[in-house]
């Protein structure tokens, strides 16, 4: 027996009854919530016909004889090319086989899906070496916080990260403008230990204002920008971003300045992480390792991390999950 459809008004039952009954067909339309369009199509049906009908086409759109499928199939199976490639060689000597039509003779012979083995797939590229000093750079949006004056607002997170050795720079400013960018770069050029030659932002309007430009050539910084709609461009600084939002905006903070005393223990930890793709090192071990081998690229004079970021981060996460799951 037909299964009902999910989406009908009716049952079986409730047909029948319409198709016997002499009442109007506006009474019964609002009795049983269907359109009077409904009723006259049961009542016409009779109480005899109340199941479900297939929706299935009597005639299909396309045809394709058994020499064709064979055709189709023998190609798939020699080539291995995709769908659209497929069936842009079959148009030309069958035309009257659309896309829908090859898709449905390679579902048939189960061939819609090819093996991984057989499926086409571009080299993977090796990435190109860096030396240490080319830094990415973004801003990330903090969550409406209580400032120091007790008001609630909005704030920016600004990162840098080395390409190199993922060592990474923080600091949280109070908008996005050029002013508050150039102060950041200033503050990563003198925290960053070695010499920034190159640094990768998007296109956003504080990072191609005159002033940053500026800022960069007067620091011998070469500024390179991704191209519009691309931030897998920028997917270093951006799988950071991530990851501050899954490890550190978790936390329930209730004022900005924990939340820049948690961020600054955060860098000061991931810095000292050991990470996969470093091949089990961490960023601080795998700068030290670069500087050595080319003191070159090392800056005489750098302003030291602050020692107690770390600790003051862990007092302030212990609160925090102090307040959030009391004792019962």
């Amino acid at each position: 027996m037909p299964a009902i459809h999910a989406n009908a008004r009716t049952t079986p039952a409730v047909r029948a009854e319409i198709a016997r009954s002499a009442e109007p067909t506006g009474v019964l339309a609002k009795r049983y919530g269907v359109s009077t369009e409904t009723i006259r199509k049961w009542r016409k049906r009779g109480p005899d016909d109340c199941q479900d009908r297939s929706a299935r086409p009597h005639k299909l759109p396309w045809k394709a004889s058994e020499e064709e499928r064979a055709i189709v199939c023998a190609l798939r199976r020699a080539t291995g090319f995709p769908l659209d490639d497929l069936t842009f060689i079959v148009s030309h000597f069958l035309p009257h086989l659309n896309r829908d039509a090859v898709y449905r003779i390679l579902k048939a012979e189960g061939l819609n899906r090819l093996p991984p083995a057989e499926r086409i797939r571009k080299p993977h590229n090796a990435f190109k070496e860096y030396e240490v000093g080319f830094v990415h750079m973004d801003v990330k949006h903090l969550p409406k916080l209580q400032d120091r004056d007790g008001v609630t607002r909005k704030r920016y997170l600004y990162v840098a990260i080395d390409r190199a050795s993922r060592f990474v720079h923080l600091a949280v400013k109070d908008d996005e403008t050029a002013a508050s960018a150039v102060a950041f770069l200033e503050e990563a050029l003198a925290a960053l230990p070695f010499r920034v030659t190159h640094v990768l932002t998007d296109r956003g309007s504080c990072f191609t204002a005159d002033g940053f430009e500026k800022v960069c050539r007067q620091h011998g910084v070469e500024h390179r920008t991704t191209r519009p709609y691309t931030p897998r461009t920028n997917g270093m600084v951006e799988r950071f971003n991530g990851r501050v939002q899954r490890e550190v905006l978790g936390i329930t903070i209730y004022s900005h300045r924990d939340l820049e005393t948690v961020l600054a223990g955060f860098s000061a930890a991931y810095n000292g992480r050991r990470q996969r793709v470093l091949k089990g090192r961490s960023p601080d071990m795998v700068l030290r390792e670069r500087l050595r081998a080319q003191p070159e690229l090392a800056k005489p004079v750098t302003k030291p991390p602050d020692p107690e970021a770390l600790p003051k981060a862990l007092q302030v996460v212990a609160a925090a999950k102090e307040v959030s799951h009391p004792d019962t």
